[in-house]
């Protein structure tokens, strides 16, 4: 720090920090004594000896978080945890520091010295008029207190200091440090025993437990939790979330584990809330609102909902929980008719990082009170807190189903058809998909159906009458056939084709197999772009893939504009992959597409994400992270990778390397 900026400066050493108060205690007297008292007198309590940068979180408390990160200077000294606290991350070494002062605090001794000597030779002698002792006074007082002051500064200073010099010179505190969080032991477990009893949490000792939370549906890397908890109610959960936040303990909410994006892998170890046992349902039919608890799974609620002649709209082609659905935007085939999950959810109850138990909003049709918490928790894949709950809406049940398969001979027709359909208002279409080539001849194979192996078009139309689902369909037959159809074979019962549509949802699966060759994984996309731009997205896509030798099984919403591309690779293939992906992920934006329709973001999107929204807007994001989750334990390292401390530099962790293909490059914040 220069000395200029150094002089007139008010700084106070508290715990190891060099901390600026001045503008603060300028604008708030007494605001130094404030700080003082959240600290301790003695600039030391417990959290901050285990916990260095505790102060910075008490001076945000204290003045506000962007004041706090303007007072802090630097450090003299760190407190360092002992190594049997620490799981991961590293603490800045103790530094040498140099703290100058002025000479003005020796002048201010020795003028105060004057003054009263001063003051007593005049009062003796009577030479001096009551006011002008007054005012001497009053100049001594102001001497006094301000050796005091740089006195009791003095006194937290290492010893060794020199006050010689003219300027503050200090370390300044470093950028993108590792997060520390606490161990989860005996003692935790036991915590979390009592809460949730002890049939319902495993420790490392359970191997089958450990593993089964340790991947999700994807080919990223797995890594295992230091703890397993199945809480039973969502005030139990509520409570493990407290545990962790009092002991600084990563936690990974997990549903079905059907995710496809590593959103549900403890990378940080910690503990894993298994959310599967949520199971309560509440329909309200006559406000066509349905409440369900995370572990719900979207078939389970369908089959309780059909009854009472209703159905929950998103149609995801895994058998997910609403819970995950809601945390990822998951809304798959029968967004047409249904609309997206964040379109169909009203209201949630969610766990904060503290442990508290908040509904987003009140479950009405409208509502203008404030931030729109609930479009802010859909989506956020637990990095903001634990979706518990979720309201959604529910349609009536269709008197009828029919269908049809339209053939085509190239992808591009049958995106120029869809077009159509979607521009036609084809008011009871309710799912419009797309195999390619490739597609059918994967689904073939594995479900032993013989389609032929040519782009082609699924549809079911759903309604109230027969005759205004014909009626579309004869609507779409004609526009198929003008864009070059090959073939149109119409199904009057939807019953007839739910084989078919089986196959569909089994895209992803099929491809596992397809090459038969041991060891495969296979890599999907989920690139989402203008329906106008999916002809050529999808085109160039393929091109990429088969010039290296890769076949490329693309199922797609085509109707959404949002495709999967499933690639069955080995694992010393994935350097090709990566390549090819980084051209579909440019190729997607550059059409004003998105990098994921529905899969989210987790750990296989992470590097993309920035490219998408630029990095003013994933500072947003983060400082949205920041504010509600502070200690960084809420799914931590999904998403984005949050810096420690504003502002610092994000190196993507070893761990992620291998698993989404980086390169290990870094994230300026």
């Amino acid at each position: 720090m220069e000395a200029a900026q150094a002089r007139g400066r008010k700084v106070v050493a508290l715990n190891g920090y060099i901390v600026d108060v001045t503008d603060f205690v300028e604008e708030h007297p007494g605001g130094q004594d404030l700080i003082l008292d959240h600290m301790g007198q003695d600039g030391t309590t417990e959290f901050l000896d285990a916990h260095p940068q505790g102060i910075l979180k008490i001076l945000k408390d204290t003045v506000g978080d962007e004041r706090a990160k303007s007072m802090i200077l630097g450090e003299h000294t760190v407190t360092v945890p002992p190594k049997s606290e620490v799981v991961s991350g590293s603490h800045t070494a103790p530094v040498q520091t140099t703290v100058t002062v002025s000479p003005i605090v020796v002048f201010s001794a020795v003028a105060t010295g004057a003054i009263a000597a001063a003051m007593v030779m005049f009062r003796d002698n009577n030479s001096i008029s009551t006011s002008t002792m007054s005012i001497l006074s009053s100049c001594s007082c102001s001497f006094v207190a301000g050796a005091l002051c740089m006195w009791q500064f003095q006194q937290f200073l290492p010893a060794g200091i020199s006050h010689s010099q003219t300027s503050v010179q200090v370390q300044p505190l470093g950028d993108g440090d590792a997060w520390v969080y606490g161990k989860v032991d005996a003692r935790i477990i036991k915590q979390l025993s009592a809460v949730c009893g002890a049939g319902n949490v495993f420790d490392a000792s359970n191997s089958k437990e450990i593993k089964k939370h340790s991947r999700d549906m994807s080919s990223h890397m797995s890594a295992n939790p230091d703890a397993v908890v199945y809480p039973k109610t969502v005030e139990e959960a509520a409570d493990v979330v407290k545990i962790c936040y009092a002991h600084r303990i990563p936690m990974t909410p997990r549903g079905a584990g059907s995710g496809l994006e590593g959103g549900a892998i403890p990378y940080n170890g910690g503990v894993v809330l298994d959310l599967m046992r949520l199971k309560n349902k509440l329909l309200r039919k006559d406000d066509m609102l349905v409440t369900v608890e995370a572990g719900v799974k979207k078939s389970e609620l369908n089959e309780w909902l059909e009854p009472q002649g209703v159905l929950f709209g998103p149609d995801p082609a895994s058998n997910p929980s609403v819970g995950g659905m809601a945390s990822t935007r998951g809304s798959g085939l029968s967004t047409l008719m249904y609309g997206t999950t964040g379109e169909s959810v009203v209201s949630l109850r969610v766990i904060t990082a503290e442990g508290n138990i908040v509904t987003t909003r009140r479950s009405v049709r409208k509502s203008s009170t404030g931030y729109e918490l609930t479009k802010l928790y859909v989506g956020s894949e637990g990095t903001l807190g634990i979706i518990a709950e979720i309201t959604a809406k529910v349609f009536p049940l269709p008197a009828v189903r029919c269908g049809a398969l339209v053939r085509f001979a190239s992808v591009g027709d049958a995106a120029r058809a869809t077009i159509q359909f979607v521009q036609r208002s084809l008011t009871t279409l309710c799912r419009c998909e797309l195999l390619n080539a490739d597609g059918v001849r994967a689904t073939n194979k594995k479900y032993g159906n013989s389609l032929e192996e040519v782009p082609t078009v699924f549809l079911e139309f759903r309604g109230g009458d027969l005759g205004a689902c014909k009626a579309n369909a004869a609507t779409a037959e004609a526009i198929s056939h003008e864009v070059g159809a090959t073939a149109y074979e119409f199904a009057e019962s939807g019953d007839t084709l739910d084989t078919l549509w089986t196959a569909r949802r089994g895209c992803y699966i099929a491809s596992m197999s397809y090459r038969e060759q041991k060891g495969d994984r296979v890599y999907i996309s989920d690139s989402c772009v203008p329906l106008t731009q999916i002809s050529n997205m999808i085109g160039e896509t393929e091109k990429d893939f088969l010039a290296e030798g890769f076949p490329c099984i693309i199922c797609a919403h085509i109707a959404d504009g949002n495709f999967h591309c499933c690639i069955p690779y080995q694992p010393g293939e994935r350097g090709k992959v990566d390549v090819i992906e980084k051209k579909m992920i440019a190729r997607a934006l550059a059409m004003g597409g998105s990098v994921s329709g529905e899969h989210g973001v987790g750990v296989g999107k992470i590097e993309h994400v920035e490219m998408e929204h630029g990095a003013v807007h994933i500072d947003l994001q983060r400082r949205i992270k920041r504010a509600l989750d502070p200690h960084n334990i809420m799914n931590p390292g999904k998403i984005f990778i949050q810096p420690k401390t504003p502002g610092g530099c994000c190196e993507i962790p070893a761990i992620y390397r291998e698993t989404v293909g980086a390169s290990g490059g870094t994230y300026q914040h």
